[in-house]
């Protein structure tokens, strides 16, 4: 996995800090993710830290499954987690970047993160520090998206001679650095679901809204007219036009 260097990050944390105002309105995907991994969650937990809040849907859902819970939530978009913090008011909230954050040992529970792992520089040192941070058969619970999240884009792209700069982990590959963390136990459900917008330009501008789009190099106006126009007549059906997600769910415990 190529690393995301420290100019991305801002980049990112910037798009984020951005999108804040309209990122609930532009991520039914997160939502939907987000309502999985609520569903994955059966152990009973005291102490939770969740990575990457955003705007504190997900932490809604952590408050509603473990009310009486210690929860601790982390994201680097202060933003976002002026947002989250008027949402759950009964959590701790953190202005930090996850990569940045000191992990206190044997301390959590529950470990959870929706959506936020794929922009991690370096997951294998954070899987270490968060395997550190649980209590002996404490669990970290994960969604991501898979390498097939966005075929349709990437296809056009490539037949333009352009890429999007991020790529996605198998779940494989985030198994392994699983692993190599000192995790076991581990297991993985992945699917495919596929989401439908009015057109190409509204995708695209869905994803800008929801802060999650990356690309390293801005596109020619000519190519991304091209783009457009290909994307969609090969994915559109005269009334929308459908992007594919790979929804990933991971769960891992710490030896006892």
């Amino acid at each position: 996995m190529a690393r995301l260097t420290p100019q991305d990050k801002q980049g990112i944390r910037r798009r984020f800090e951005r999108a804040a105002a309209t990122y609930d309105a532009n991520s039914p995907v997160q939502r939907a993710l987000a309502e999985r991994l609520a569903a994955h969650l059966e152990s009973a937990a005291t102490s939770i830290l969740e990575l990457g809040c955003g705007t504190g849907a997900f932490t809604s859902l952590l408050r509603a499954r473990y009310p009486e819970a210690e929860i601790v939530a982390v994201d680097f978009a202060p933003a976002m987690v002026t947002r989250a913090r008027k949402r759950v008011p009964s959590a701790t909230f953190l202005d930090c970047d996850i990569e940045e954050l000191t992990f206190e040992p044997g301390r959590y529970d529950l470990v959870v993160s929706n959506a936020t792992v794929q922009w991690l520089s370096d997951p294998a040192r954070t899987f270490e520090q968060i395997a550190a941070s649980l209590r002996p058969d404490g669990r970290l619970t994960l969604s991501t998206f898979g390498p097939r999240t966005f075929w349709e884009l990437d296809s056009v792209l490539a037949e333009l001679g352009h890429e999007r700069g991020l790529r996605l982990l198998s779940t494989q590959e985030w198994e392994t650095l699983l692993v190599g963390a000192g995790l076991h136990r581990i297991r993985a459900a992945t699917d495919e679901e596929r989401f439908s917008y009015p057109d190409s330009v509204s995708f695209f501008r869905s994803v800008k809204a929801s802060g999650a789009n990356y690309a390293p190099n801005v596109l020619p106006r000519n190519v991304l007219l091209e783009l457009i126009k290909r994307y969609d007549e090969r994915f559109g059906d005269g009334s929308s036009v459908s992007a594919t997600y790979e929804l990933v769910i991971i769960d891992a415990a710490r030896p006892t």
